[in-house]
């Protein structure tokens, strides 16, 4: 579904900086999910027809590895250490406010903190720029670098604190908006957090259980994906397709229609959309809610490609994420069925006797223990980037299946 520019033209004219709109479902009938739905690539896409294309890293990966990031005193005391810190330079903040007694000098105040918040946005990326290059070459651990990316997606969230203490305090100021300053130095934290990276964060402060987390780093980005609950979440971005000296000249009408061409399948399932510009950045998200779940693509409006894509997709209910491609195996009356993903990708594993019973068995994958299937007798977990056996046991039988994922060019 394309979307005019008579369609959001009003939409426009209401608000400067977002254009909304609620989409009805389409009328057409959903295509049936069938287990045997076959993932394919093209354009750098893992598309399957059934879902939303899935955006990869556009080359081979430099390094990929699983990891279950759990409590870590020290990043949890130095995430600590950043809050307070976060909290100190807020009540500094309004101590200074509080003590100008004039528009200008608050102003003054004010514009200074913006400075000191971009160096920090700037040091936030560097230090990312370098865990990644360490942990490409394999100089540290996955568990480190997944604290690290942890440590900095939850500075960035003290970050946006301050922006917004900045922005109500100006508003007290008479004819002084920092509205467009706030939403660019959102804008530019952009690619340093996100929702897997908001779920590592957690875990390692030790506010949520540990899961495990699929990463993927090439010169081109990072891949970060995980399973929470009954959802599967998946973010990337890729550097090569942000341009930050260019001039922000696509409109958010151009950026939403991009998208929706882009991804055709959640354009053809469209619930809802949402497109936002950050302030005088290029930068446009465009949020997409389909039957599945919802997509977010940020935009660059100088190469006018996506550079950060976020996926939520639903693995249970009436609008489930059809499984991929079937391997089977049977011994003893147990049927292990094993849908292929693609790397870091939602990996359906499923248990059942002769008659089509579920059965509730242990699973490893790749020889690591993932948890036991549920009684309708599937277990979903994340798929592996090379040839891998998967194992289920089953009171005393045991079943393999020995697998590849699907293809990514």
């Amino acid at each position: 579904m394309r979307l005019t520019p008579v369609m959001l033209a009003l939409l426009l004219a209401l608000s400067p900086g977002a254009v909304a709109m609620q989409a009805s479902a389409p009328s057409a009938p959903v295509p049936a999910q069938t287990p045997d739905t076959v993932g394919t690539e093209s354009d750098g896409n893992a598309t399957d027809r059934n879902t939303t294309d899935v955006m990869t890293l556009g080359t081979d990966s430099d390094r990929t590895a699983f990891h279950s990031p759990s409590l870590a005193l020290g990043s949890s005391l130095a995430m600590g250490h950043d809050g307070l810190r976060t909290q100190l330079s807020v009540n500094a903040l309004n101590a200074q406010l509080e003590a100008s007694n004039t528009a200008e000098k608050k102003k003054q105040t004010l514009n200074r903190y913006r400075y000191h918040i971009e160096n920090r946005i700037i040091s936030l990326k560097a230090t990312e720029r370098q865990a990644t290059q360490a942990f490409s070459n394999g100089t540290i651990s996955e568990s480190e670098y997944l604290r690290t990316l942890g440590r900095i997606d939850a500075e960035a969230d003290q970050i946006r604190k301050i922006i917004e203490t900045m922005r109500v305090r100006a508003d007290d100021i008479s004819r002084f908006n920092l509205g467009t300053e706030a939403d660019t130095l959102r804008g530019k934290l952009t690619t340093i957090e996100g929702p897997v990276r908001d779920r590592i964060s957690a875990a390692v402060r030790g506010e949520t259980a540990p899961r495990k987390v699929y990463v993927s780093t090439a010169d081109t980005g990072i891949v970060l994906s995980t399973i929470d609950g009954d959802t599967y979440i998946r973010e990337l971005v890729r550097k090569d397709n942000r341009d930050p000296s260019a001039p922000p000249n696509l409109s958010p009408i151009q950026a939403q229609n991009a998208v929706l061409d882009r991804y055709s399948w959640a354009s053809e399932h469209l619930r809802g959309t949402n497109t936002f510009r950050y302030g005088s950045t290029s930068i446009l998200s465009v949020s997409v809610t389909h039957q599945q779940g919802e997509l977010v693509a940020y935009v660059d409006g100088g190469t006018e490609k996506v550079f950060k894509e976020v996926q939520y997709k639903q693995l249970t209910g009436n609008h489930a994420l059809p499984p991929g491609p079937a391997d089977v195996n049977s011994s003893e009356n147990v049927t292990l069925a094993v849908n292929r993903t693609y790397p870091g990708g939602p990996l359906r594993v499923k248990l059942t006797n002769a008659t089509g019973a579920p059965l509730q068995g242990r699973i490893t994958v790749a020889g690591d223990s993932v948890g036991r299937t549920d009684p309708n007798g599937v277990l979903w977990t994340l798929g592996p980037s090379e040839e891998f056996r998967v194992s289920a046991i089953h009171e005393d039988t045991t079943v393999n299946v020995t697998t590849t994922p699907v293809e990514a060019s």
